[in-house]
């Protein structure tokens, strides 16, 4: 398909040509207006009672812990399931968690295994405003201390789990994108969309003949050259004039 038959094709179908254009406007104009998102995370960490053995609560790693902070997770979230990344560093925001949160227990196992190695809860929260992420992620931190607090119910005070935040004052980021690299994107693929569509609506034997392939039900003319159909005239003409020479004789 050469380019000018490309041009006959979109002139044929102007319509299409219209329509993607006028997509590519609108979705144009929303990605340059496109607000962003703000986004945070803490991390709450699980602490062992201390004693005179284990006087500092942060040094100490134990299976315990890390059920504790499962079970807490699984009663904050309720039935809700989150996709498995291969990296747990992953934020929601590159999820596509623009107005949300989660509350996970960090697996260092990737996407085909588990591996939970760290007695810590993954606090992530994103919203409109940063107003509106600091109160979701000081609800969210509060519920954990709660459902720990309803798990260790009539545990003596010098042998229950308490919790911390890392770091205190979590900081809050902002992601605004890249709106001309949105732009780009958006009319490649309107481009892409008008090809294919030109070629479902033209005719199937124009996409054959652009392809250099003869439909079946086109006849098939013999053509001859000029150079041919000379020569073939002057073997006749030759024929003619030996037949004429042996009747005189």
């Amino acid at each position: 398909m050469t380019i000018w038959d490309t041009t006959q094709a979109l002139l044929r179908h102007w319509y299409v040509l219209i329509g993607a254009v006028m997509i590519g406007l609108l979705a144009s104009y929303s990605a340059m207006h496109e607000p962003g998102v703000y986004w945070s995370r803490a991390e709450v960490t699980f602490l062992a009672p201390t004693s005179a053995v284990n006087p500092n609560a942060l040094t100490v790693t134990s299976s315990d812990l890390i059920i504790a902070a499962g079970a807490v997770a699984k009663r904050v979230n309720g039935n809700v399931v989150w996709n498995q990344m291969a990296d747990p560093a992953a934020t929601i925001v590159g999820q596509g968690i623009l107005d949300g949160s989660t509350v996970q227990l960090p697996n260092y196992g990737g996407q085909w295994s588990k591996v939970y190695s760290r007695q810590v809860l993954d606090v992530q929260v994103s919203g409109p405003t940063p107003e509106d992420v600091r109160a979701r992620q000081r609800t969210l931190i509060d519920r954990i201390n709660t459902e720990l607090a309803g798990l260790q119910k009539g545990t003596r005070a010098s042998d229950l789990i308490t919790t911390t935040v890392v770091p205190a004052d979590p900081s809050i980021f902002f992601f605004g994108g890249s709106p001309m690299r949105a732009v780009a994107m958006i009319w490649v693929l309107c481009g892409v969309g008008v090809f294919a569509a030109v070629q479902i609506l033209e005719p199937r034997a124009l996409r054959q003949r652009w392809a250099g392939v003869v439909p079946p039900d086109v006849p098939r003319h013999r053509t001859t050259s000029k150079a041919g159909r000379a020569s073939a005239t002057t073997a006749r003409g030759s024929e003619v004039g030996g037949a004429r020479r042996s009747a005189q004789r």
